[in-house]
């Protein structure tokens, strides 16, 4: 998934030519010699002086929400983790396809007798002599620990699904009524220690594997540290008491001790976070000594920086491209072919108890009820007020494309024949006088439209959807304000927000992590917008462990018919990235699977 991209220089040169003919003429006398004085050439430019040179400055607006792999499900935060924790593999370079060792020592296969079972036991030799930033040495049980204490916290919202669906074939450890369901012998059985090896036994084959432990939901602790702290001390009398803990309280949500080559040195949220160069690390030892994670929100205080060199990467949004691409002593990475999908969702069960985003809670004019995009109607309406061509020319700027279902393009079973719902006011109108019986025309609604604080596409995104219902009826009101990215997180997390603006980022390069998180009732944004239909929870259980090409493709395409059927969001865009940062920043490389450049912080250095 991920192909190297290669910045290219392009040196124009200059061609001149001078042709001519002359007659003889007799010699009069030798011609006196002319002195030809050398010009000497102009020297170059001298380059700015690189501004600390042994740090790394990213500038974005995305507010980091924990350092804890039990709870992390953002980019920002993945961002920090990756730098302060290692996982047994990694990416290799840009592919996506492709894996090396980290902690463990080898990729296991079929061929090298890391693979048995039938697909259903993975083996990992674990490496001898990896120091934890305190110095203790890692162990076996270390990285057992780690993911068992993943599933053990399973925290809601959070990424932990992911174990349970590999190894017990469910969704969480608890049932909708959030009563704990699962024993915790099978979470024992599924990751245990043989000597120098871990062993993980799924439920059934499932080829990604190898690619879910890439993730930062499998970065290694210390299970020593983590006790020591007051988190799940291993044992099976203790787990249910640290399952799902309240919001912030997870041992390590604002602390780390992990092997990557870089630890913590302050976290402060919403402002920055700093880590520095771990000397005793295993492996090659980073060029810079520090980085700095800097939440700018004001994109005139985020250019600045940059273009001063105060900061080395700055994130620009496409609405920006146009003025950047003019500026100087930039180094300019476009078309970067993410697997990034946006869009907008409905919550179709909204929690309306003492929530200000739907006023009066009710369908009276002053507000809207909890069910109130339960109604399809509801749903068309919105959609079909949606300028998806608006968007990618004017908000998107031309730098992505319209993927039309959940699954993007670059992506096996992707049915490319699908097509949006056009922007189409007469539609959206007449949706909206069929919803709720007619009610919703006659009464009117009043709801807030939110965005995350410093994202202007969202921002400009949720102001047009927002203008094109209102225009439709001087009943609807909806005010569109900013939020701060982790209160913004955390209203989506708790179902309180009526209608939201995200993107899914995968966690391992398959249509199964696309179609589950959009369309399974207990997916990421299906489970927390309500949305469920049987027939696509069944296809998609099915084809996630389907191993014939074509059944699995028409699974996938059916899908994707359900979500256009259903109505069930807008999926609007699958971006088309640009990175820009100092022209003196060096070891660049691009991976889809990158949260952020930041990402690459480990073998970044700086120098022309």
């Amino acid at each position: 998934m991920k192909k190297v991209l290669v910045f290219l220089l392009v040196l124009g040169v200059a061609f001149s030519a001078f042709a001519g003919g002359a007659k003889e003429t007799p010699k009069k006398e030798a011609p006196q010699k002319v002195e030809k004085k050398e010009e000497a050439p102009a020297p170059a430019p001298a380059k700015p002086t690189i501004k600390n040179p042994d740090t790394l400055v990213y500038a974005t607006y995305g507010t980091i929400d924990t350092l804890d792999s039990a709870k992390a499900y953002d980019t920002a935060s993945w961002t920090i983790m990756r730098t302060i924790y290692d996982t047994l593999v990694t990416y290799d370079g840009s592919a996506t396809d492709k894996f090396v060792p980290v902690l463990a020592t080898e990729i296991p296969t079929v061929e090298n007798g890391g693979i048995v079972n039938g697909g259903k036991t993975y083996r990992f030799k674990i490496r001898k002599g990896v120091k934890f930033h305190n110095g203790d040495t890692l162990t076996p049980e270390d990285v057992a620990y780690s993911i068992k204490r993943n599933m053990v916290l399973d925290v809601g919202g959070g990424p932990d699904w992911i174990w349970f669906y590999v190894f017990l074939g469910t969704y969480s450890s608890r049932d909708s009524n959030d009563k704990i369901v699962v024993d915790f012998k099978d979470i024992d059985k599924a990751i245990q220690v043989d000597g120098d090896y871990v062993v993980f036994n799924l439920k059934k084959p499932f080829p990604p594997f190898v690619s879910v432990l890439a993730g930062a939901w499998a970065s290694v602790v210390s299970k020593k540290f983590v006790i020591e702290n007051g988190g799940w001390d291993g044992t099976e009398a203790t787990w249910k008491k640290y399952n799902n803990p309240k919001e912030d309280t997870e041992t390590l949500y604002d602390k780390e001790m992990g092997t990557g080559p870089y630890k913590l040195e302050r976290w402060e949220k919403g402002v920055e976070c700093v880590v520095t160069r771990f000397d005793d690390y295993w492996g090659p030892k980073p060029a810079l000594k520090k980085g700095i994670y800097k939440v700018v929100k004001e994109w005139s205080t985020r250019k600045l920086m940059l273009l001063q060199g105060d900061a080395d990467i700055a994130t620009v949004d496409p609405l920006y491209y146009p003025e950047m691409d003019k500026e100087k002593g930039l180094k300019v990475y476009k078309d970067l072919p993410s697997l990034v999908v946006t869009g907008v969702n409905f919550n179709e069960k909204i929690a309306t108890k003492d929530n200000p985003l739907v006023y009066s809670g009710k369908l009276d004019g002053n507000g809207i009820p909890s069910d109130f995009f339960a109604d399809k109607h509801v749903r068309l309406g919105f959609i079909y007020s949606w300028d998806e061509q608006t968007y990618l020319k004017d908000i998107a700027n031309g730098t992505a494309m319209d993927p039309v279902t959940p699954i993007p393009y670059g992506l096996p079973y992707k049915n490319k024949e699908l097509k949006s719902r056009p922007y189409d006011p007469k539609e959206a109108e007449k949706h909206f006088k069929m919803a709720f019986g007619g009610k919703v025309w006659e009464k009117g609604f009043k709801v807030d439209l939110l965005y995350n604080t410093g994202n202007k596409v969202r921002e400009a995104s949720m102001k047009m959807l927002a203008e094109n219902v209102a225009k439709l009826n001087p009943k609807f009101q909806l005010n569109v304000r900013g939020v701060e990215w982790s209160e913004y997180v955390d209203k989506i997390r708790r179902r309180t927000m009526p209608i939201y603006f995200i993107g899914w980022a995968p966690d391992y390069p398959d249509p199964d992590n696309y179609v589950y998180p959009y369309m399974h009732s207990t997916g990421t944004f299906a489970g927390r917008a309500s949305y469920k239909n049987p027939e696509a929870d069944k296809l998609i259980e099915a084809a996630s462990v389907e191993l014939n090409p074509e059944k699995r493709k028409q699974m996938y395409y059916r899908l994707q018919e359900i979500w256009l059927e259903d109505a069930v969001g807008i999926i609007s865009a699958q971006p088309l990235g640009r990175r820009y940062m100092k022209d003196w920043v060096q070891g660049h490389y691009y991976n889809p699977m990158q949260s952020s450049p930041f990402d690459l912080l480990p073998v970044l250095k700086k120098g022309y």
